[in-house]
């Protein structure tokens, strides 16, 4: 089945909001607080929610990038001929 960036968007979107309403959470916080309670490299749900919001930006800026690609090839050449 194949995505179209907007739903890939969405996912991460809509995953990004998950996980920060999870850290709001005072539950979270007592598990997350408890000795026993290890991730590997020592990352945290703050350090996903950045990354999840570092790759949606890359795909916006992706996307820009294409669609002013494509815009470019299809102006006409720029400059002033006298």
């Amino acid at each position: 089945m194949a995505m179209q960036v907007e739903q890939i968007m969405s996912i991460i979107a809509g995953a990004e909001e998950t996980l920060r309403l999870l850290l709001n959470q005072p539950e979270y916080h007592t598990i997350a607080s408890r000795e026993n309670f290890v991730t590997q490299n020592e990352l945290g749900l703050a350090d996903a929610i950045q990354a999840l919001s570092e790759v949606y930006q890359a795909i916006q800026v992706s996307e820009c990038d294409s669609v002013n690609a494509v815009v470019s090839s299809e102006l006409p050449p720029s400059g002033i001929s006298h």
